[in-house]
């Protein structure tokens, strides 16, 4: 039987911190309102556009914001942390400017799923469905291991168009216009939304959706602070414990799933075979066991696609440099 809420809850996804919002500054206030009013602004070109035009004109624009926003030194540093003298500083240049494009291009086509949702069936290749069937077939419930790879955002409306629509876990803005608008926008992307904050309450409709047999989608990869150390590339990294707990507690089966940018603009669903989880019973090192398989195929899963993985939710240290240097994210 899947625990309770109350037995759960300390295992639950995401950071061990207070459930508490930030005071929100007249800085944060203004940023804001530029996002919301931004965000309005490019649905209501979208609602006069055509879909693809709307992308060729605004892929561009977001590019040069996204270039602007997120160094590409910073995502070079992190890349020389991971592969070290394996790929020579030019690819890992050219690696980041991808990386840089691949998040202006998600962005707008999640602009254009606001607009235009019936448009992902016309884009979207599925490869692995009958892994998520077999999964469900169990009764137990399906956690579907994500990372930000590829358009993570989108995924959950591709599960929808695949017929396995989700329960995806966030933390929403500590500003209640711009969670208005997520909430009335979340009907595009097939997902039933599930608050991260207050965690009790999140753990309780994990657990719910888990014995309904649903499938509940959370990302394995926010490796900048966690309960639980582990490695990624050689390098030592912290982890949340939650999902592997959770499915260990739950017997919820674990299925990876990504959605990745193909050729001539088509998106493909991936769904991998269920992880069969470690169980030797003891508890600390099949946490240990099992988050260490994940990170080996997140490795595996940037290897074979570099340029679509969010290189800033890891903090890695230098392999190399003065005393000091360690620490670059």
């Amino acid at each position: 039987m899947p625990p309770s809420a109350d037995s759960a809850r300390d295992h639950a996804p995401g950071p061990s911190t207070e459930d508490a919002t930030r005071p929100v500054t007249t800085a944060r206030w203004l940023a804001y309102r530029l996002g919301e009013g931004l965000w309005r602004l490019l649905l209501r070109v979208l609602g006069v556009m055509p879909p693809d035009r709307f992308k060729r004109i605004f892929t561009p624009v977001v590019g040069f914001v996204v270039f602007c926003a997120v160094p590409r030194r910073r995502i070079v540093a992190l890349m020389d942390a991971a592969f070290d003298d394996s790929c020579t500083t030019a690819a890992k240049r050219a690696l980041a400017r991808g990386v840089q494009r691949s998040i202006a291009e998600n962005t707008v086509d999640c602009l254009v799923q606001m607009g235009c949702p019936e448009r992902l069936r016309e884009i979207l290749d599925i490869r692995g469905l009958e892994h998520l069937e077999a999964a469900l077939s169990k009764g137990h419930g399906v956690i579907a291991l994500g990372f930000h790879l590829g358009n993570f955002v989108l995924l959950t409306a591709a599960m929808g168009v695949a017929g396995h629509p989700v329960h995806g876990l966030i933390r929403f803005p500590d500003d209640e216009r711009l969670a208005d608008l997520v909430r009335h926008h979340s009907r595009s992307f097939h997902v039933e939304l599930i608050p991260s904050l207050p965690r009790r309450q999140a753990v309780g409709r994990i657990l719910a959706a888990l014995r309904d047999n649903g499938t509940v989608l959370m990302l394995a990869d926010n490796l900048k602070r966690g309960e639980l150390e582990t490695t990624l590339f050689g390098q030592p990294v912290r982890t949340a414990r939650g999902f592997v707990s959770l499915a260990l507690r739950t017997r919820a089966a674990v299925v990876p799933v990504y959605l990745v940018r193909g050729r001539e603009g088509r998106l493909q669903l991936v769904i991998e075979p269920e992880m069969e989880m470690v169980r030797s019973g003891e508890l600390g090192a099949d946490l240990a066991a099992n988050t260490g398989r994940i990170m080996r195929l997140l490795e595996e899963l940037v290897r074979r696609y570099p340029d679509q993985w969010y290189w800033l939710t890891v903090r890695l240290g230098r392999r190399s440099g003065p005393p000091g240097s360690r620490n670059i994210a």
